[in-house]
């Protein structure tokens, strides 16, 4: 199988599967939205954990830690798990932080691992405008959220503020992470659209919802109430999580499926 192909016809699936939460009628959307984010989650969780135990080192730490970070992600789309949470401690605004803060620990884990087998130095000057054009947008999204409503300032619209605050930050790392990446496998021959792919799938997953807040002029409250509704809020999760399914899958099968067409593109050359 051409890895390219398979890419290309894979993001046209989970682009339908995306749009497909907006069509169903709504009384089952949000079933099927949930089922879709909770199955591909988890397959990007197994797939990720699969990854990193065929690499040795850092890479293979990058690729553990950011499977448990995609576990948390699964936990945080479960209901299941917050009932549980509340029930223990309470319906309180900080359980939200301190779970979302042990997630981006664990991707900012495996961001430091990359950078320990990257030369952080080679980024250019086009590839810094666009982490300065993402600062702008991270900053704009924050100052949206303070000037566009009238704010309370109780721990829950704090730790609305504060998430903004590590998202951003979140996605100014991870722009970086992909030039160097690319980079460095450029280097040591490796391919590296894959993790490109993985990446950008985390950052749309992480900043996706902010951007559709101020295109909708959504406020911060309704758009809670449309996720997991079969919104289009939640057709923008569903692709980000697909993406990063699609990423790790083609990322574990490349070499394989790169060795067997050259292996057909051989046998179709003798028999010419």
């Amino acid at each position: 199988m051409n890895p390219g192909s398979f890419l290309k016809i894979s993001l046209l699936i989970i682009f339908g599967l995306s749009v497909t939460a907006l069509i169903l009628p709504r009384s089952i959307s949000g079933i099927y939205t949930v089922l879709l984010m909770l199955a591909a989650l988890f397959i990007a969780f197994l797939l990720s954990l699969k990854v990193g135990l065929g690499y040795e080192r850092e890479l293979r730490k990058v690729f553990i830690y950011l499977g448990v970070f995609i576990l948390f992600l699964f936990l945080a789309n479960l209901e299941t798990f917050w009932i549980i949470l509340y029930d223990l401690f309470g319906p309180r605004p900080y359980i939200s932080l301190i779970v979302a803060g042990i997630a981006y620990i664990l991707l900012i884990t495996a961001c430091v691992n990359i950078l320990k087998i990257t030369d952080f130095t080679s980024i250019q000057r086009k590839e810094w405008f666009v982490v300065f054009f993402m600062f702008v947008l991270g900053n704009f999204t924050i100052f949206y959220f303070l000037l566009n409503y009238r704010l309370e300032f109780t721990v829950e619209v704090l730790t609305q503020i504060l998430f903004r605050i590590i998202d951003n930050a979140i996605v100014l790392m991870l722009i970086p992470i992909i030039f160097l990446y690319r980079k460095q496998s450029k280097k040591d021959n490796r391919e590296s659209i894959t993790f490109t792919i993985v990446i950008t799938g985390i950052i749309i997953s992480t900043i996706g919802d902010y951007v559709f807040e101020i295109l909708s002029k959504v406020s911060h409250q309704d758009l809670r109430a449309e996720f997991h509704t079969g919104s289009l809020l939640d057709s923008i999760y569903i692709f980000s999580y697909l993406l990063i399914v699609i990423g790790l899958f083609v990322h574990l099968n490349y070499y394989k499926w790169s060795m067997n067409q050259i292996y057909i593109d051989n046998i179709d050359f003798e028999f010419d």
